[in-house]
């Protein structure tokens, strides 16, 4: 089984160096029914081929809610601070 090591920068996680085992598969894409060979460290056998392999789109995190402001008030009898 190829290994491969892979160097990891950008992460949620601090920046480390990770060995990934792979694997080739030759299968039978399942929309040009073409034969393929493809390179994967996945546990499942992939069913498309580069070519016709549907893009993932990165999925946007939810808006968080905003802290509110300190705001500074003028009293009426004019003392405090106002902006």
């Amino acid at each position: 089984m190829p290994s491969k090591n892979v160097e990891v920068k950008e992460y949620t996680v601090r920046a480390h160096k990770r060995l990934i085992h792979t694997r080739t598969y030759k299968f039978i894409c399942k929309q040009c029914h073409q034969p393929t060979v493809r390179e994967s460290y996945a546990t499942l056998r992939p069913l498309y081929c580069e070519i016709c392999r549907p893009r993932k789109t990165k999925a946007t995190a939810p808006q968080q809610k905003k802290k509110p402001r300190a705001v500074n008030y003028l009293s009426e009898d004019g003392e405090g601070e106002a902006r």
